[in-house]
């Protein structure tokens, strides 16, 4: 066990992402693109009369509150605050407020009780600010943007190995993503699922942590190892692939893990051949 986690951690991947797709770039322009006329027509708002001419803009030209939106950096679809009357719902209100313009002036309202007027007063190009929003916004998305790019990887992986290993054995092998597999007190949905003869033999989970916490703990510490023993009691192998930076705090959670969990391993050990090596162990057993 000692030396599978010293390899696991001088194996770690700390970041899944490299420079290029670190910041995407287009998707900002993109983003900027699709509301520079909104933003164009809040930078002429009448700054001594800010409600009348905000409500009018909003009313005129709903999609204002999109900019809105960007420019106070809340990306949940609705805003609430200390009175439940006051609330600014994003997706609901750009359809309400072109018909109702009384909504219009209590939006405004809102946004000139927040300060957002005399804010804009300040600077010098609104969508200056709204590009460095977006930009700030990008740790949110990049945290999705890891999970495709995982499941890319995987993917790629896992079909290279199945196509492998069935061409030189000449068996049918396949796999499913996300499949549901009865167990005994659940249904349970598997990240990759291997199939010998249409036959479950091989479950894989994946995932991979940036950061510390109690929920990485929890997944490897209790819920991959009760999810190993009910897998077992249908003849089907379980493994864990797993990775980040977020492991590096977390040594003693590997250590219990390599005690508990029968195969795990990296994304580097994975490609390297032992993801393959484990594969080939578990779809053999009777």
């Amino acid at each position: 066990m000692d030396n599978k986690f010293i390899i696991f951690f001088e194996t770690l991947t700390p970041e899944i992402l490299n420079p290029r797709d670190y910041i995407d770039w287009n998707n900002i322009k993109e983003k900027i693109k699709k509301i520079r006329r909104e933003i164009a027509l809040l930078e002429s708002l009448d700054k001594d009369n800010p409600k009348e001419d905000l409500a009018d803009l909003l009313n005129k030209n709903p999609k204002i509150l999109k900019v809105l939106q960007l420019l106070i950096a809340h990306t949940p679809d609705v805003i609430y605050f200390d009175d439940k009357d006051k609330y600014v719902d994003f997706e609901k209100d750009i359809v309400i407020v072109e018909k109702n313009k009384n909504r219009a002036y209590q939006i405004a309202q809102i946004f000139i009780e927040m300060g957002l007027v005399e804010f804009l007063k300040e600077i010098k190009s609104i969508e200056d600010i709204v590009k460095g929003v977006l930009l700030g916004l990008e740790p949110n998305v990049r945290k999705n943007r890891r999970g495709k790019k995982l499941e890319l990887i995987i993917n790629l992986l896992i079909k290279n190995i199945i196509e492998e290993l069935s061409n030189n054995l000449n068996i049918n092998l396949s796999y499913k993503s996300q499949m549901f597999i009865d167990l005994l007190n659940e249904r349970k949905q598997i990240d990759y699922v291997i199939l010998k003869n249409e036959v479950p033999k091989v479950a894989i989970e994946v995932n991979f942590y940036s950061t510390s916490g109690s929920k990485p703990s929890e997944v490897l510490e209790r819920a991959y190892p009760n999810l190993q023993n009910n897998l077992k009691n249908k003849n089907i192998g379980f493994i864990v692939i797993t990775d980040g930076l977020g492991w590096e705090k977390m040594k003693p959670v590997i250590k219990t893990a390599f005690n508990k969990i029968n195969y795990l391993l990296n994304i580097k050990q994975a490609k390297s051949g032992l993801l393959k090596k484990y594969i080939l162990e578990l779809i053999n057993n009777p």
